[in-house]
């Protein structure tokens, strides 16, 4: 058979001339034919005869077994041969025939070596690029010359509050920051624009360059951190509002100084946490910071809670006690919620805050009390002046300086970074692996009205870490009072038309009437469709 084979070839002698490697295996895998280049690509010495399974490593079953039964070719990419050192080929196997009966095959190779070393070092090059890309701490967008992202590093997805989806491919650079290539900072040129996010607006520092050879473009972006962070802790005050960080301002200023300071607003805005970073930054910050809520505590209690008292003084008091007063000495006593202090108590209160000097219960002796009072509300105290419910000599005693803290509805930029914060916060606490917050939940977040303010924002987070399925919170996850927001909404919109059309629709008169920034105003006008 092997000689009728060869003489089918009439031009057999170019098969020998070839660049390939050709190798003819008869039916019974034994070697027929082969060329000087099959010699050279195998790295051995071949004989007629010998088998050919012992060049090529190929798994499972032999491609031959397969030719044979499908009666076509196959070809094969990466075949290993065995040699001293590593070899690839590509290999091709074509059936023969003699009228309708198999007889053999024709094997034809190629070293491809090189090209698979090439594949090989892409692929490490691709893996060595996406490690690095992924280690840098800015945002990376690589947009075509249209604008569109063809590749993203993953610190992308969470600076553009994107992380809850998988690619960013294939999206135009307005749809991520809204902005357009045109109102980038020139190419080169780093500079500090807003640029708006599921998560609101920001401020970012962007860095536009151009690729080589006019391939696109590499946007590089990092959020500009204005947040000021105040305390310890997880005990922290977290603003990006302006007119929360003038209050902070003031509060730091008076910290050094032995003053009596009243802080206002309303409940769950962050009073205690404000009078506590006040007591840390004063020199009385090693002494102890002794709090006391006035409404939770009954009216009879109240003052023996505040002074102490003596054994005897009443029934049940057994054995001496100091009061809180005593336990602040040398450091910070804060009077929580004043507003709600019993009329009666106040005179004491008064004589405490003037003289530094109070009586235990049952007891004639006189004290000396070295504190510094803090006192909050969340009442209006000139209300309650009017109302002949306050001590008016208290109140202007009570409040050398005062801290209005603003509402979290009023400084809705807070809401984003005190998420983030609860979310670590909660996270480690439940030993949940929470990433973030939907772009739809980050809306009604941030359009929500928040009557219990930021405590009420800790609650809302502290339950969707316990309840989420996932790792994103979403809108479903979220157990927001929306019976209150309605009435609330329509309540502020028709106090703030009423004054706008008592000020002749004058913005800025209206806000000062109103008592609030003017892009307070503009905003809460836009929320509220004036």
């Amino acid at each position: 058979m092997r000689r009728l084979l060869l003489d089918s070839f009439e031009d057999i002698h170019l098969l020998k001339l070839l660049f390939d490697g050709v190798i003819i295996v008869s039916k019974d895998k034994k070697i027929l034919f082969f060329n000087e280049s099959a010699e050279k690509i195998l790295g051995k010495h071949l004989s007629i005869g010998d088998s050919c399974s012992k060049f090529f490593s190929i798994c499972q079953s032999c491609p031959m077994n397969i030719v044979e039964e499908d009666r076509s070719g196959v070809q094969i990419y990466d075949v290993m041969v065995r040699t001293k050192n590593e070899k690839h080929v590509c290999l091709s196997i074509t059936p023969l025939f003699k009228g309708d009966e198999f007889i053999g095959v024709v094997e034809v190779f190629r070293d491809v070596s090189n090209v698979v070393s090439c594949i090989v070092e892409a692929e490490r090059q691709k893996a060595y690029k996406e490690a690095i890309f992924n280690s840098i701490v800015e945002a990376i967008l690589v947009l075509d010359t249209q604008g569109y992202v063809v590749e993203h590093n993953q610190i992308a997805k969470r600076m553009l509050c994107r992380e809850e989806e998988e690619n960013l491919t294939g999206k135009y650079i307005k749809e991520l920051v809204n902005l357009d290539l045109e109102e980038l900072p020139p190419e080169g040129e780093r500079a500090d624009v807003y640029i708006n996010t599921p998560c609101g607006k920001q401020k970012a520092s962007v860095l536009l360059s151009p690729m080589q050879s006019g391939f696109g473009y590499i946007v590089s972006l990092y959020v500009v951190n204005e947040v000021a962070v105040c305390g310890f802790g997880e005990e922290m005050i977290i603003t990006k509002s302006s007119a929360f960080q003038k209050v902070i301002d003031l509060a730091r200023a008076c910290a050094e100084h032995d003053v009596n300071v009243l802080i206002e607003g309303e409940t769950g805005t962050g009073k205690s946490l404000l009078a506590k970073y006040i007591h840390n930054l004063s020199p009385r910050r090693a002494g102890p910071f002794v709090k006391i809520n006035c409404a939770a505590i009954p009216d009879h209690l109240l003052e023996a809670e505040l002074f102490g008292y003596m054994r005897g003084a009443f029934t049940g008091a057994v054995r001496d006690k100091p009061g809180k007063v005593e336990l602040a000495e040398g450091g910070t006593l804060f009077l929580d919620e004043i507003g709600d202090m019993p009329f009666h108590l106040q005179a004491k209160i008064l004589h405490l805050v003037q003289e530094k000097e109070f009586e235990r219960l049952g007891d004639t002796k006189v004290r000396r009390a070295n504190v510094r009072i803090i006192s909050s509300t969340n009442k209006n105290l000139r209300e309650l002046i009017k109302k002949g419910l306050f001590r008016e000599d208290l109140y202007y005693r009570l409040g050398v300086v005062k801290l209005q803290v603003p509402p979290l509805r009023e400084r809705k930029e807070d809401i984003p970074p005190l998420i983030n914060h609860f979310l670590e916060k909660y996270s480690r606490a439940y030993s949940r692996k929470i990433k973030g917050v939907s772009s739809e939940a980050m809306k009604l977040l941030l359009s929500y009205h928040f009557p219990g303010n930021v405590r009420e924002l800790e609650n809302v987070i502290e339950r969707a870490i316990i309840t989420c399925k996932g790792s994103v919170i979403n809108v479903e996850d979220l157990q927001l009072e929306f019976q209150e927001q309605v009435p609330q909404k329509e309540e502020d919109r028709e106090k703030i038309r009423q004054v706008l059309e008592q000020t002749g629709w004058n913005k800025s008169l209206a806000a000062k009437v109103l008592g609030m920034h003017r892009t307070t105003l503009w905003r809460k006008m836009k929320e509220l469709g004036l």
